[in-house]
């Protein structure tokens, strides 16, 4: 399955570099801490969930912006990553949580978990 291009650390030095560099990637990415708040939320993804970032970051990924990724296909890999120390994982999923269906390709990966887990949507 080919995947994003970028990884967690490609994208913390891009960020970090110049943090508008962040709206311009061609895929959402979401920065989550290790109990899934939202830290960092792009425009593609803002585009993507109809969802501006001002109102999900502080809130719970899971809970509160995509209650449709609770269950093991996504939160339980993510939690799985978190407790191993090191997430890294690539799969399909569909999100439908008040929106239409959006089929994705999802990649979430952590550079370092104390600066958080990047998840990377990107549509199919």
């Amino acid at each position: 399955m080919e995947m994003i291009k970028f990884g967690a650390d490609h994208v913390d030095n891009l960020v970090a570099q110049d943090p508008t560099r962040l709206d311009r990637l061609p895929f959402g990415a979401i920065l989550v801490d290790r109990v899934g708040k939202v830290m960092k939320y792009n425009a593609y993804e803002s585009a993507l969930a109809s969802r501006p970032a001002h109102e999900v970051i502080g809130k719970n990924f899971f809970h509160d912006v995509a209650p449709c990724t609770k269950g093991h296909q996504f939160q339980g890999r993510f939690q799985q990553g978190v407790a191993q120390g090191s997430v890294n994982t690539m799969f399909e999923y569909a999100f439908d949580y008040k929106m239409q269906p959006a089929k994705v390709r999802v990649h979430m990966k952590s550079a370092s978990m104390d600066e958080g887990i990047w998840i990377f949507i990107k549509r199919i």
